[in-house]
């Protein structure tokens, strides 16, 4: 079996997706499958030049030439789509042939053009949804759902989503967003397979065990909530800043962001103008530093936009649940990770707006370690059962199978039924 992944970032790009999909990669190869990756050549927050052509741990990749001025303004995002929208297409038409395209989210309706050469060179073509758009735009307030951008990019996803062979999404809401798109019956098409993080790099750092990145930053004595990751649109950071204002007085409690987005000097903003020196701003971690810098938080914040449930899932819940550290999840409630948080009790779950329920909640958890301890705990135990990448690896590769067996609806089946459409 023979694998292309077609998304703009991967190794070594920092960015959640990116690892995922070098997760994905590399264990792919270890099964025997053989893997090709088609990316772009600079990195998710802009910058860098990295090398046309790799082979990273058996792993082909192919870097197709793009600009990279990154996420800090709409002009430059948009140049970075246009241009790997073109490099992308030029790689997909030269590569040599494989059995199976995967084609993800980044960017936005990159789909739709693997579709496209797939059915010319003869290759299966599977879509993995990690965000729907223009649904997230349309969420977001970007784009004004009746538009004719909106309608136009609404058509095209839904064609594409039509035309694939099979689907991947990360949850059950996400499911029933997707299914609504399918204009040919998608239900047995659709698998489900969760984000994952590893289990044997990231898990509970033992109490004997010293921890160099807290020790580093200062935070032994301090009750440490962490957000890290991508600060980006789809976050909703309101309520959680205005926590961190009416804890301003709590010396031994403190709010560190570790990470970079587009909402970066949103969060620095706010702090300085409000004199909040409860709020302290990190780069990112290195990746072989996340065993530490994940466990030197008491507890995670993870946030979600309302109105983004199904559409966009916060991968990173995986790797503090691997850690062992409770969750706070601040935003839609009706998300599948806020689900998972409070039906296995391992955090508290906040609609956007309750800052001073939020700010409660920390005052008790910075007063109560025994609940912190059963909350992590519990967050490990949920990881192991479901969420370890072995568990996601195995559900892939029969996913990949699948495919490859043409699992009904037949594909002229299908195509006929779009064209009468």
């Amino acid at each position: 079996m023979r694998i292309l992944i077609l998304h703009q970032f991967f190794y070594p790009d920092h960015s959640a997706v990116s690892q995922l999909m070098t997760d994905l990669a590399e264990s792919m190869v270890e099964r025997g499958v053989g893997v090709t990756v088609i990316a772009g050549r600079g990195l998710y927050n802009g910058g860098g030049k990295l090398e046309r052509r790799e082979n990273y741990k058996g792993i082909k990749i192919e870097r197709a030439w793009a600009t990279s001025y990154g996420k800090r303004t709409i002009i430059g995002r948009l140049c970075d789509y246009l241009s790997f929208y073109f490099g992308a297409m030029w790689k997909l038409l030269r590569v040599e042939r494989h059995d199976i395209v995967l084609a993800l989210t980044q960017p936005p309706l990159i789909g739709f053009i693997a579709l496209l050469i797939s059915r010319l060179r003869g290759m299966h073509v599977m879509a993995l949804v990690q965000d729907i758009y223009p649904d997230v735009a349309i969420a977001l307030g970007t784009v004004k759902e009746k538009s004719l951008v909106a309608r136009f990019f609404d058509w095209l996803n839904r064609r594409t989503l039509s035309g694939m062979d099979r689907i991947i999404v990360l949850s059950e809401c996400m499911r029933e967003r997707v299914e609504a798109k399918v204009e040919v019956d998608g239900s047995s098409r659709i698998d489900i397979i969760h984000n994952w993080a590893d289990g044997k790099v990231i898990k509970p750092l033992p109490p004997e065990e010293r921890n160099p990145f807290a020790e580093e930053h200062g935070l032994q004595n301090r009750f440490t909530l962490i957000f890290s990751g991508n600060f980006g649109l789809v976050n909703e950071f309101e309520t959680v800043l205005e926590a961190a204002l009416l804890l301003r007085a709590r010396a031994d409690i403190l709010f560190l962001f570790i990470g970079d987005g587009v909402r970066r000097d949103d969060i620095k903003r706010y702090a300085e103008a409000h004199k909040l020196e409860n709020i302290r701003m990190l780069p990112y971690q290195p990746r072989a530093d996340l065993r530490y810098s994940l466990t030197a938080g008491d507890a995670h914040l993870v946030t979600l936009a309302e109105g983004l449930a199904g559409l966009s899932v916060p991968s990173k819940t995986y790797a503090i649940f691997a850690a062992g550290r409770p969750v706070l999840f601040v935003g839609d409630e009706k998300s599948a990770i806020a689900k998972l948080v409070a039906e296995n009790d391992c955090g508290a779950v906040f609609a956007a707006g309750q800052s001073s329920q939020l700010a409660q909640i920390i005052v008790d958890w910075a007063a109560n370690p025994q609940k912190l301890a059963d909350f992590g705990r519990h967050a490990r135990t949920l990881f192991e059962n479901r969420f370890d990448r072995a568990h996601a690896m195995t559900a892939y590769l029969d996913s990949f199978e699948k495919c490859l067996r043409g699992e009904e609806p037949e594909l002229e089946e299908r195509l006929r039924s779009l064209s009468e459409n």
